[in-house]
């Protein structure tokens, strides 16, 4: 790893042969092209691969942004529970993912982490204001664009790097050549966003309110970013004597100032952006629209593309690591629209859950690929068999234009219906005769027998007990947001096992915009405004007159009953607009009102301050679920421990906390408790092995045991 870090790594890919950001291929050129203008125009293009290091690999920074939080967490045990091999040490599995974070090699292909970036970042900087080649010399304005946009780049890695690891080595000058010397103090978190906030000012004072070249960034970009650092310090401000070692961590300086920027920021780029968000929730994702012709709300976004070659070794991974096995004997075989099942990550229950209204608010569905169709003719349909028991339940129970059905047969038939999901609640557990007689496979989480009483959590559709803990890759409810049914480079059926994802990846959205806006003025104790911008999201989230809801919800979810019943009928159209149904007030965090009980808090949160901070959480969970924000996020808020041991029971060591079932699976299962080892200092990352070795002094020394060991994060 070492040269990689002290080293410039040129080598590129392109991103685009659209009309969007293009980078230069400019792995054979020697470093003196970059001092002429093309050269430097070319460096500065190619900064923005690294616009894609959270969607490339799940080796890499895929698994730092989402899973482990609250909402979302690993299929695999292992990292689910946070065991000691995934994340105890600095040679742990997570360990490797830090390491390639950092910039570890990658093949034949430049690295992928932050400290080449930076060194490149560091380069276009010195070129740009030292050598000032053409037009960088003699158009000021021009110049300054161009150096902002570095800045901008160059933050965003020592933002990404430091969320992980908090103090960090902030280097600012170029590194040429390989001396040998590898002497990479770190910085403290108040000295990194000291710079990082003022690099962030220039940016946003000198780019430009739009671009030509989809994938650059904008003056509103920066100011989303900028809003969220000096957000990301306010919210540390009262760190630093607390008694918690992970939270003094944090610290990031205390300025009074901090939340007015926020606002006043935040209030520039909703008016300066129109502040118009995507009018249906679902085109943001919608690869025929976004790909197409994405909304405003999108702020920035890294850029892939269908022409393969150009996205680098890894691609748009993220199109597959979110997508559960929707083939086992389903009568569905993998296709484009639905993708390629790695089944890698998946929302907790309490991601489910956290939706708090799955009748009104269309967030849900938008989100969750919720049904599936048989796409297998008859003769080579893996659908299971009708058993006896459910043939006859079946034929007794059926609606009356449904036909009779043998035992033995196939039950799901091609072009039908395959498999549907519901997430409900022990309370709201269905028959269990009901759903394991359907002409598909119905995925429930909680059924109960009429027989026995007995309340049951997840079966698969043979009985068995698909648990909690048992790395058993079976359906779940997936979500749909980076579907890409361009994989591979065309549409075309035969790349339905290709990995190469060619969607671009949503970064910043005027949406979260709004909710930055809104914490800080409820951490101003102006509720008001900020149940204001946060019911902005909520209008939009609502379901419109003359918009029809999924026939899943209005058949089988549970809260079905809340609808109007000309809403119950297909095709299933809302009658009236359902806003003021999900529309949130201060009740929402006022201790002891109806809402706030609704809302489900954790028990250490019992102060209104309290409240309103998690309802921002909870309510940016319902809105970007799965986008990759969420780990950043509740670490930089300083929440990210109590919220993983409260609500996301597979890293918990809480017992007592989750409703009980009668399928206990001998402690895997669902017995009430929690099944993992979350610590505090798990809230920052460890420092790898593989980067520590290589560390050295000032003179070219390797350090010594005792300066590695002072150089790791407390708890490793």
């Amino acid at each position: 790893m070492k040269k990689y870090i002290a080293l410039l790594l040129l080598a590129t890919s392109t991103l685009s042969c659209k009309d969007f950001l293009e980078e230069e291929q400019v792995a054979n050129l020697t470093q003196d092209y970059f001092n002429n203008e093309n050269g430097l125009e070319s460096l500065i293009k190619g900064l923005y691969v690294y616009a894609r290091v959270k969607h490339e690999w799940d080796a890499n920074g895929a698994r730092l942004i989402e899973p482990e939080t609250d909402a979302y967490r690993t299929v695999a045990v292992g990292f689910a529970r946070m065991g000691v091999a995934e994340y105890g040490s600095d040679v742990s599995n997570i360990a490797s993912n830090v390491n390639n974070y950092l910039g570890a090699a990658n093949a034949s292909n430049a690295p992928m982490g932050a400290y080449p970036h930076i060194n490149n970042c560091n380069i276009a900087l010195d070129i740009i204001d030292n050598i000032r080649p053409g037009r960088f010399g003699t158009d000021e304005a021009y110049r300054n664009t161009r150096k902002a946009e570095i800045l901008f780049l160059r933050s965003w890695a020592f933002y990404l790097i430091s969320n992980q690891l908090g103090d960090v080595p902030l280097l600012l000058e170029p590194k040429r050549e390989d001396n040998g010397i590898y002497h990479y103090p770190k910085a403290k978190l108040e000295d990194i966003y000291k710079q990082i906030i003022s690099d962030m000012v220039f940016a946003y004072q000198h780019l430009p309110t739009s671009v030509s070249e989809r994938g650059r960034v904008t003056k509103w970009a920066a100011g989303h970013f900028l809003s969220k650092l000096y957000l990301n310090r306010a919210q540390a401000a009262g760190f630093q004597s607390s008694s918690e070692e992970h939270l003094r961590m944090l610290y990031k300086g205390n300025v009074a100032t901090d939340l007015d920027s926020v606002i006043m920021v935040a209030s520039e780029v909703i008016t300066g952006t129109g502040g118009v968000l995507a009018p249906n929730y679902w085109t943001l994702f919608n690869p025929a629209v976004s790909e197409t012709s994405p909304h405003s709300e999108v702020l920035w976004s890294a850029q892939f593309d269908e022409n393969t070659s150009l996205n680098g070794r890894f691609q748009n991974r993220s199109v597959n690591y979110h997508i559960g096995d929707y083939t086992f004997q389903s009568g569905v075989t993998r296709a484009m629209a639905y993708g390629r099942p790695f089944g890698t990550f998946r929302p907790t229950d309490w991601g489910y859950d956290n939706f708090r209204d799955k009748v009104n608010d269309s967030r849900y569905y938008k989100t969750f690929q919720y049904e599936y169709i048989s796409n297998m003719p008859a003769a080579t349909n893996s659908s299971y068999n009708w058993s006896a028991a459910a043939a006859a339940w079946w034929n007794a129970n059926k609606p009356a234009d449904q036909p009779t059905v043998i035992a033995g047969q196939k039950r799901i038939e091609n072009g039908r219906r395959a498999i549907i999901y519901i997430e409900n609640q022990r309370e709201e557990a269905l028959d269990s005769a009901e759903v394991m007689s359907q002409p598909f496979q119905f995925m429930v989480r909680w059924v109960r027998s009429a027989k026995t009483n007995r309340y049951y959590y997840r079966l698969f559709i043979d009985g068995t007990d698909m648990g909690l803990a048992t790395n058993r890759q079976a359906p779940y409810l997936s979500s749909k947001k980076y579907v890409d049914p361009m994989r591979g480079g065309s549409a075309n059926e035969a790349n339905f096992n290709s990995e190469s994802g060619t969607r671009d990846a949503l970064l910043m959205r005027l949406a979260e915009t709004y909710l930055i806006r809104a914490e800080a003025y409820g951490r101003k104790g102006l509720y008001a405004q900020a149940v204001a911008d946060i019911n902005v999201l909520r209008q939009r989230a609502a379901y419109k007159p003359g918009e029809s809801r999924p026939n899943v919800l209005a058949q089988y979810e549970p809260q079905k009953t809340m609808l109007d019943p000309a809403e119950l009928v297909a095709p299933y159209t809302t009658t009236t607009n359902a806003f003021e149904r999900i529309r949130v007030t201060e009740n929402h965090f006022t201790p002891g009102t109806t809402e706030a009980q609704a809302e489900g808090y954790i028990p250490t949160v019992m102060s209104k301050e309290d409240m309103f901070i998690h309802f921002i959480y909870n309510e940016k969970a319902r809105e970007f679920l799965s986008e990759g924000i969420a780990w950043e996020d509740l670490h930089n808020a300083g929440i990210l421990y109590e919220r993983v041991v409260y609500l996301n029971q597979m890293a918990s060591d809480r017992t007592g906390l989750w409703p009980v079932a009668a399928n206990t699976g001998s402690g895997n299962g669902q017995d009430g408790n929690g099944k993992g080892l979350m610590q505090k200092h798990y809230t920052f990352r460890v420092w790898p092995n593989a980067y520590l070795v290589q560390l050295t002094d000032e003179n070219g020394n390797s350090l010594d045991a005792a300066a590695r060991a002072a150089y790791q994060n407390p708890g490793y």
